[in-house]
């Protein structure tokens, strides 16, 4: 699978969580109750300023009765919105994992286990500094992205992303934040060519039992968007996350005019 089918796939996948999101909510919510405690309320609050501007208290006594009455209603209605929610929530964490699962971008990343020992490229045993190398033979020209990730036993308790270019530079240089504990990580230039060997270097923090370098062969995910948005001043999204999460939400505002529409 190519970049471009991916992208669609992905688009194909936000739609049926778009889709199925709405079924949910129209299907655990009783919208007649919903829009009816939501105008009472509403009635209530305007019949309780106009009892204000009269200094009226025994009818604003009255109404505030009322309102005290309506809170079961309204109690009911904002469980009744919460239940669905945690459903959907289910259903994003699983529209994630299938979302992840099919990236066929992660298929040719090369993974270099850091060593702080001494040997090969590590040049001093057990000064923080976890080293690793790899000889470039063939791959993708271009920004190429390294991410060292730092486990303590089987925990991850760090990660940091950095880029270095092969053949050609490029203009591109996106790298994700790092996570968990400090952690800096560095390569021994910025430009390679084929048959150079890459230094990778990791500072790990304390109580680091191993670090993993990751590298992605030049394949990554992007998608450019006509236009850059306005709220995020963005152009290009980088990750398979955050293309679903737009694409979902561009896909319930395009649900919710049509059944709008529909309605009316």
């Amino acid at each position: 699978m190519d970049l471009q089918t991916y992208v669609l796939l992905v688009a194909v996948i936000a739609l049926a969580y778009s889709c199925l999101t709405r079924y949910i909510q129209q299907k655990m919510i009783d919208k007649n109750e919903v829009e009816a405690v939501q105008k009472e309320s509403k009635a209530l609050n305007e019949e309780y300023k106009k009892a204000a501007a009269r200094n009226d208290k025994k009818e604003m006594d009255r109404i505030m009765q009322k309102q005290l009455e309506l809170l079961p209603r309204i109690n009911r209605m904002m469980l009744m919105q919460l239940k669905p929610m945690i459903v959907i929530l289910v259903f994003f964490a699983g529209f994630m994992y299938i979302v992840n699962h099919l990236n066929p971008l992660v298929s040719d990343d090369i993974v270099v286990i850091l060593t702080d020992d001494g040997n090969s490229c590590d040049e001093v045993s057990r000064d923080g500094i976890f080293s690793g190398c790899y000889e470039i033979k063939d791959g993708n020209p271009g920004k190429w992205t390294y991410t060292a990730v730092a486990f303590s036993g089987q925990n991850k308790i760090a990660s940091n992303q950095t880029y270095f270019y092969y053949i050609r530079e490029d203009d591109d240089k996106y790298i994700e934040i790092g996570t968990g504990l400090s952690m800096g990580i560095s390569t021994d230039k910025k430009t390679y060519m084929p048959g150079e060997t890459v230094k990778l270097y990791a500072t790990a923090p304390p109580d680091v039992t191993s670090v993993n370098a990751v590298l992605d062969n030049g394949t990554w995910f992007y998608v450019d968007l006509p236009f850059r948005l306005p709220l995020f001043n963005v152009q290009r999204i980088y990750q398979p996350y955050w293309w679903f999460i737009l694409m979902s939400f561009i896909f319930s505002i395009i649900l919710s005019f049509i059944l709008g529409r529909i309605k009316k």
